[in-house]
């Protein structure tokens, strides 16, 4: 009905309103006659219709708008704000017409500015199903909504008070992404996993920019700060989502460390086993300088070189085994590395703590092959040293025949087989 109220208005030309009245003087046109019969029979709730004059063809008349539930003129938003309380607690009034607008809730466009009202009226009414505690009464143009952040280090639990008197001024900021707000505290959602996580998340993401900016009201900073809300919400649930991917690669990390960690000691440990023939092989010089001919010397020689190409194949196999594990490690680590930066700080110090304690076992145990093969080498070196000094005429007279033989080839009789 407020609708016809507002035709009328409309079809006389939208007239100054005067204390709650407009008045008409001018010709009866069609569509004025149509408008002003149908508000003539309205119930006096909705305004009434005062006839001055009614001469053939022309008006003269006086209409008293209505100024209850039924309908209300205002000259502009701020007005119509400053006016409606209900706003404040999140209902947008009806049966409204503004002036400056030229808009009245009966027609199907929507001015921005109205678009901004309503869902600011929808975010005080999502807010107040987020609050922790909500004072309704105290403030017949709002609510007083209590949010809450848990205790950090040094700093105790705070409670903020957050009003939502609403003013003209909180129409400029823009609101997006309502409907996330709308699908957490959706009852359909109830059911859903870590729903009531999230519910906190974004409970203490409100509570986070209300302290930040504690000097001013706290509806506008919200409204102002709504994406570093939204922001610190989303960084929340990040962080709460890759917890247990966090958990899952601390375990995997620890259990990788023990696993190479343990291969690679084992790796020595065979090792070491293995390198016992080594001190039998020093001790092996003793029989080879007092052995009583050159025949028993070559034999104790070439036991002695057996050895020390046994052991250098059994080092050689062993470093490459090494060096499969330690590229196994690093496929498995590559993907943490690539990660790195996204993981929380601690589990980032203990993964490069466990990569470079591999490299620094893998470095270690190189080296340790590299001396052990020095040092299997020197049984037959030290050998040949023995028998040099042993034998050294034969040798010289070896070498000097050889020498002579590629000068002038005469036959050389095999002198090293005999005793």
């Amino acid at each position: 009905m407020f609708a016809l109220v507002v035709g009328l208005y409309r079809a006389v030309g939208t007239p100054e309103i005067r204390d709650g009245l407009f008045s008409y003087q001018g010709p009866a046109t069609a569509a004025i006659e149509a408008a002003l019969g149908t508000c003539a029979e309205l119930p006096p709730a909705y305004g009434t219709l005062e006839l001055v004059d009614d001469n053939p063809g022309d008006l003269d008349f006086d209409f008293r708008l209505p100024g209850n539930e039924n309908g209300r003129f205002y000259t502009d938003v701020r007005e119509f704000v400053q006016r409606n309380g209900s706003l404040g607690k999140g209902r947008f009034p009806r049966n409204v017409y503004i002036q400056t607008l030229e808009w009245a809730d009966c027609d199907d466009r929507l001015p921005p500015v109205i678009q901004q009202l309503q869902r600011l009226c929808r975010l005080i009414e999502l807010l107040a199903q987020l609050a922790v505690g909500v004072d309704r009464d105290s403030d017949p143009d709002g609510y007083n909504l209590f949010f809450a952040l848990p205790p950090d280090g040094d700093k105790p639990p705070r409670t903020f008070l957050l009003a939502t008197r609403v003013e003209a001024s909180l129409a400029d900021y823009p609101l997006p992404h309502l409907s996330l707000l709308e699908e957490i505290l959706h009852s359909k959602n109830e059911s859903k996993a870590h729903l009531s996580e999230r519910k906190l998340m974004i409970r203490m993401a409100v509570a986070s920019v209300i302290e930040k900016h504690e000097g001013e009201p706290g509806l506008l900073a919200v409204v102002r700060e709504w994406r570093e809300v939204l922001a610190t919400y989303r960084a929340n649930l990040q962080t709460y989502v890759y917890r247990f991917s966090f958990d899952r690669a601390r375990r995997e990390v620890a259990q990788a460390e023990l696993d190479y960690g343990s291969k690679l000691s084992g790796v020595l440990g065979d090792i070491a086993g293995k390198m016992l023939a080594l001190p039998i092989s020093f001790a092996a010089l003793i029989p080879l300088h007092t052995a009583k001919s050159r025949l028993e010397s070559l034999v104790i020689l070439l036991g002695l070189c057996v050895v020390t190409t046994v052991l250098l194949l059994i080092l050689h196999n062993q470093r490459l085994q090494t060096e499969r594990l330690l590229h196994s490690f690093n496929v498995i680590f590559d993907e943490f590395k690539a990660k790195l930066r996204t993981y929380p700080p601690k589990l980032q110090t203990l993964l490069q703590v466990t990569i470079d304690q591999v490299d620094q076992q893998g470095r270690s145990l190189r080296r340790t092959f590299r001396v052990l093969q020095w040092l299997a080498w020197l049984p037959a070196v030290l050998a040949f040293v023995v028998l040099l000094f042993k034998y050294q005429e034969f040798f010289f007279l070896l070498v000097r025949q050889l020498l002579l033989r590629m000068i002038l080839p005469p036959e050389l009789n095999p002198l090293f087989l005999s005793p």
